[in-house]
């Protein structure tokens, strides 16, 4: 018996090597993408119904077997490391196929596809009833889940594999190269009905601590023509910048679908001109879009036909 299995062995070298794979089990992704998606340890076991240190110890296995950290520690909350992102993205689609199988061969109708859309945190109040409503109509084959986030995090996040779809805007036309569908939107100064700028003093600007791409086109512009300009309010919360804007503290620079009802777009020469930022939507790389059409095309409507306010 021993003579027949070593000369097995050294006959078949693809079958030792398929032997001597590492096989994942599909409970450690799961606790891994569960982790990524609640962003806590916590929720993860009580989602999973499993101890706090089960969770770890799935983590800790998990790792191990793939030879590297997935997720770094903060104390933000869960980062993942760039191997973290990378096994992430694999992963969902592992658990993807696996619940296919399962499903597609126990007679047991398969539930709704999860589509997570992301959308700018600025653009949430005109687009957001609109993307939702659409949500219920396609029913289901898919179930639609929203994030809402500034640009730059949105990207991460479809890289990632965490979001399906983005709405995004991009620094320049070449990003990223495999956007969906592309279209150019005017950005505007927007402020308060009775905000009125006092000419002897640097233009009042709203901003974000982290300068997002329209308050670094607003700033630039403003330096293009020499016109003095101090940041009066900052914050990372985009309500709490439109806040600001609609107490009459400034200026706010924004997409045109994203201005509020509540402020108003600067009439013309007062301010020098914004130039168009480039949006777009975007997909998860493994993602087979064809079906998802008829809702892409939805959602860029949502944005083109925004309503513009109109200038005093």
């Amino acid at each position: 018996m021993g003579e027949s299995w070593q000369h097995n062995s050294a006959a078949g070298d693809g079958a030792s090597a398929i032997l001597g794979r590492i096989n994942i089990p599909t409970d450690l992704l799961r606790t891994f993408v569960a982790i990524c998606e609640l962003g806590s340890f916590t929720k993860t076991a009580n989602l999973l119904d499993l101890t706090q240190p089960a969770v770890s110890a799935h983590m800790r296995r998990l790792e191990s077997m793939i030879g590297a950290d997935l997720i770094a520690k903060s104390l933000t909350g869960v980062v993942l490391t760039e191997c973290g992102t990378e096994v992430l993205r694999h992963a969902r689609r592992m658990l993807a196929i696996n619940d296919q199988i399962v499903n597609g061969s126990s007679g047991v109708e398969a539930e709704p596809q999860v589509i997570r859309v992301g959308i700018p945190n600025i653009s949430a109040p005109n687009v957001l009833a609109d993307i939702v409503r659409e949500g219920a109509t396609i029913g289901g084959q898919y179930r639609l889940q929203v994030c809402c986030d500034h640009s730059h995090g949105l990207l991460r996040s479809v890289r990632a594999g965490y979001l399906e779809l983005a709405v995004t805007q991009f620094v320049n036309d070449n990003e990223p190269a495999n956007a969906l569908v592309r279209w150019a939107e005017d950005l505007v100064w927007v402020k308060a009905p009775d905000f009125v700028l006092n000419p002897d003093v640097p233009v009042p600007l709203v901003s974000s601590p982290n300068l997002l791409l329209p308050d670094r086109l607003g700033m630039a512009a403003l330096e293009a023509v020499n016109r003095p300009y101090e940041i009066v309010f900052t914050a990372f919360d985009t309500l709490a910048r439109r806040a600001a804007a609609e107490a009459g503290l400034g200026y706010f620079a924004i997409p045109r679908s994203a201005v509020a009802e509540t402020l108003v777009i600067e009439a013309p020469g007062l301010l020098p001109d914004l130039p168009q930022i480039n949006m777009g939507i975007v997909a998860r790389d493994d993602l087979d879009t064809t079906a998802l059409a008829p809702l892409i095309a939805r959602i860029e409507s949502f944005f083109k036909s925004s309503a513009p306010h109109a200038q005093l």
